[in-house]
């Protein structure tokens, strides 16, 4: 097959923007992997495990602060009933049991209500630690934000320019004959296509052409398509 050095040219330059085609798509992909977002999503899912998890404390507490309040409300409707039963009775044995009876709710209303104390400070400590989680979780959502703004503008960016690329592909595809771009297409499916012939070295695979090969190539007619021994790029003098 022949082509001229301008038909090589074009496709030499066809090769380059291929090449950063590609780089911008890798770009584009990598956007995703960004090592900070990584980091901020990590940080938000742990700090929803807190936020779920202080709630839950939260919502303990409360459930158990309630089935508190509900036995000394209890205990004390009983002091009120013994108390009123105490003060209406004649009788010496009752009186006596009604008045164990009062020491021993006493006693289980204080227990109780230092158990509700203590499960009001319980409450105020898991509160706040609720704000503290809440308050983190703000600020890495604040943060992520801020840094899927920038990714987004990143990408505008990468997709902008590969836009352009695609099109500068177009313009300078459509200057090469068509059996030599099916040619090039065909090789850039499996590595590197082209290359310019630099003293001995293959530009396209970076490996050094024997003085025997090299002088074969060297005596071809430069209209006529060469190829490098190893690699089997195409390869512009």
């Amino acid at each position: 097959m022949k082509a001229t050095q301008n038909q090589l040219q074009d496709l030499l330059e066809l090769a380059a923007i291929d090449r950063q085609i590609v780089r911008t798509r890798s770009e584009i992909e990598s956007l995703g992997k960004d090592a900070r977002y990584q980091e901020l999503q990590t940080k938000l899912r742990a700090s929803s495990s807190d936020f779920v998890a202080a709630t839950n404390d939260i919502d303990g507490l409360k459930l158990e602060l309630k089935r508190v309040e509900n036995d000394v409300e209890l205990v004390r409707k009983r002091e009120a009933k013994d108390q009123a039963a105490l003060r209406t009775t004649s009788v010496v044995k009752d009186a006596q049991a009604l008045q164990h009876e009062l020491k021993t709710l006493e006693r289980r209303r204080g227990e109780l209500e230092d158990q509700e104390l203590s499960l009001m400070q319980d409450l105020d400590t898991a509160q706040a630690a609720l704000e503290a989680v809440t308050a983190t979780r703000t600020a890495i959502e604040g943060e992520l934000k801020e840094v899927i703004a920038a990714l987004e503008q990143e990408q505008r960016r990468l997709v902008s320019g590969a836009e352009l690329s695609v099109a500068d592909r177009k313009r300078t595809a459509d200057k090469v004959p068509a059996d030599l771009l099916k040619l090039y297409e065909t090789k850039a499916k499996r590595g590197p296509a082209i290359g310019r012939l630099i003293h001995s070295e293959c530009g396209a695979c970076r490996m050094s052409i024997s003085a025997t090969n090299l002088a074969e190539i060297t005596k071809t007619p430069t209209d006529n398509l060469v190829f490098c021994p190893d690699c089997a790029a195409i390869l512009v003098r």
